[in-house]
């Protein structure tokens, strides 16, 4: 049997029988009740302070991914990375033909990189997470088994056939399809590994394409888009940066630095009553924070934050202090957005603990972010797998996004609060 075979076998296996994977990912635990667990709001000139919010708040302990979770979660890119993605609804000509009768062609193993996975960004994503897996914990079972995927999607004929595509694509995908593949390109360069430099280079061309549109993107966007989803204007540049972070780029960087800027900075008084919005799988609030707190000096920062989100203690900020609860969620028809709120607890974990670390030392935010960002990421560990392969199709992605921050600041987020 072939690595792809392989792959095909476990994606039918991990669809069919998604609990098993429960049993090394989630540690048993109940959803967590906040609200009745919180005092009534308090006139203004009353607000707890910082420290005695932290007292009605509940415990948490820090989510870290051990080994044998890691292999877990690899699992659920596997089940899709080699499933072909269904006929879209828009007729996007990426991987299906539609000249006689709808159909993908014989061969688009060869002829196209991101073919499985639900969507294109979600392939992209999928590979994205399965690489950093196989890079923090390069002992694990299925290592081999990820290298040969990588290797079988990102290989130069696959990429340049992926170029093709993209030079009449239109805005397919853009931008936050083109942010997830330079900060996949990025991660590859960061591989200590022969096989990275192969495949970031085999990238290379359609990564460059992506660099120099999304430059004047930024540059004659008129307005952010501000929703939580895929348009999410702050949350492409929060990849765009991740990229340029791991890769210099400084044309790219200053296009996204400049458009932030006019876009956002003199943002005051963010509606977090507001969310989450439906079924979104993006805080837009702690997006843009995340984003304004890389640009901005810590003290700038501070000052800006203060103007823009309402303090811990508001009654405003109150629905950020819930950690999204989707046990309540059973029906069917609504397992896309139970897997988009189930996200969103990791999102808004991973965005919290990236503004602690851009926030001055001793600040009074700091160690209250950090507990709610405790509790989000506890309930989406303990809600992983109740979405089916409308989950498993992407949320490994987003519980590895978390990894990530919380394995880059385990200095600061370890010390004493």
């Amino acid at each position: 049997m072939t690595q792809s075979e392989v792959f095909r076998f476990a994606g039918r296996v991990c669809r069919s029988t998604t609990w098993f994977l429960g049993m090394a990912i989630v540690g048993g635990g109940a959803i967590l009740a906040f609200a009745q667990q919180l005092t009534p709001a308090h006139p203004a000139s009353e607000k707890l302070q910082a420290s005695a919010l932290l007292k009605h708040l509940p415990d948490a302990a820090r989510v870290q991914i051990s080994q044998e979770q890691a292999v877990s979660l690899a699992m659920l890119p596997v089940s899709c990375i080699e499933n072909p993605q269904q006929a879209p609804k828009n007729g996007s000509e990426y991987l299906w033909s539609y000249d006689e009768a709808p159909h993908i062609p014989a061969g688009y193993e060869k002829s196209h990189a991101f073919y499985g996975c639900y969507d294109w960004h979600s392939a992209v994503n999928s590979l994205w997470a399965l690489l950093v897996l196989s890079q923090r914990f390069p002992h694990m079972p299925v290592d081999s088994m990820i290298r040969e995927e990588l290797k079988n999607h990102l290989g130069a004929d696959n990429i340049a056939s992926e170029v093709k595509f993209f030079q009449n694509a239109k805005d397919f995908e853009k931008p936050y399809g083109y942010a997830w593949l330079l900060k996949l390109q990025a991660q590859l360069g960061q591989w200590p590994d022969p096989q990275g430099k192969v495949l970031a280079g085999n990238l290379n061309p359609l990564a460059k394409l992506f660099r120099e549109r999304l430059v004047v993107y930024f540059a004659e966007l008129p307005y952010a888009m501000r929703s939580g989803m895929h348009q999410n204007t702050a949350f492409a540049m929060n990849l765009v940066l991740d990229a340029t972070d791991l890769q210099p780029d400084a044309k790219l960087r200053a296009a996204v630095v400049q458009a932030a800027n006019r876009l956002f900075l003199q943002d005051t008084h963010c509606p977090t009553a507001y969310e989450p919005g439906g079924t979104e799988f993006l805080s837009p609030c702690l997006t843009e924070a995340k984003l304004m707190g890389r640009i901005l000096g810590p003290q700038q920062f501070a000052a800006w934050l203060d103007r823009f989100l309402p303090p811990a203690d508001a009654e405003e900020f109150r629905p950020l202090l819930h950690a999204v609860d989707v046990s309540g969620i059973t029906s069917e028809e609504m397992l896309p957005g139970k897997s988009h709120l189930i996200g969103l607890a990791w999102q808004r974990s991973e965005a919290m603990l990236s503004i602690t670390a851009e926030l001055p030392p001793g600040d009074r935010r700091i160690p209250v972010l950090r507990r709610i960002a405790a509790l989000n990421a506890q309930n989406g560990m303990d809600a992983l797998l109740q979405a089916n392969y409308l989950g498993s199709h992407w949320l490994a992605t987003f519980v590895v996004m978390y990894m990530e921050t919380e394995f880059r600041h385990v200095p600061l987020l370890r010390q004493p609060s």
